[in-house]
């Protein structure tokens, strides 16, 4: 069961998290060129993460409900453009909301100055971001996917 729903996750979430990644590292690299203030830093970062993140599960879901709508011989339609952002703010809502604006960025600041080594640091800071982001994005999946079984 665990195996199982592991493999779900990781179906699920994997590519946006590495595409959240690559954006959070470079957005945080980017200001580190133009500003020296490690707080700008990290809220920089945690912006390019939730943009390279959300976007990605965004066009994950469209091609999903695209791919669903080909074989009705449909096109996708407004309801669903709006049935994907609702069940996205469903979804990662919550979580995001104290990931983004206060969970990610205080790791992103503390552990690049606690390390004294900006790249790890900041990788590091976006792992423990993810780390509670996930607990609370499975827990809205999971009772999400209950509640659409009901």
């Amino acid at each position: 069961m665990i195996k199982q729903k592991s493999r779900e996750w990781l179906k699920r979430y994997l590519p946006a998290e590495i595409v959240g990644t690559a954006t959070a590292l470079a957005a945080a690299s980017i200001t580190r060129v133009f500003y020296d203030n490690l707080i700008f830093i990290a809220y920089a970062g945690a912006l390019g993460e939730a943009i390279g993140f959300y976007s990605t599960v965004f066009i994950q879901n469209i091609l999903v409900v695209g791919k669903k709508r080909k074989t009705e011989n449909k096109t996708l339609s407004i309801t669903d453009f709006r049935r994907i952002i609702t069940d996205m703010v469903l979804e990662f809502g919550p979580a995001g909301i104290i990931d983004g604006l206060l969970l990610r960025p205080f790791f992103m600041y503390l552990f690049p100055v606690l390390l004294k080594n900006f790249t790890l640091g900041i990788l590091l800071g976006k792992i423990a971001g993810d780390l509670t982001f996930y607990f609370l994005v499975i827990l809205s999946y999971e009772m999400k996917k209950r509640h659409k079984k009901i």
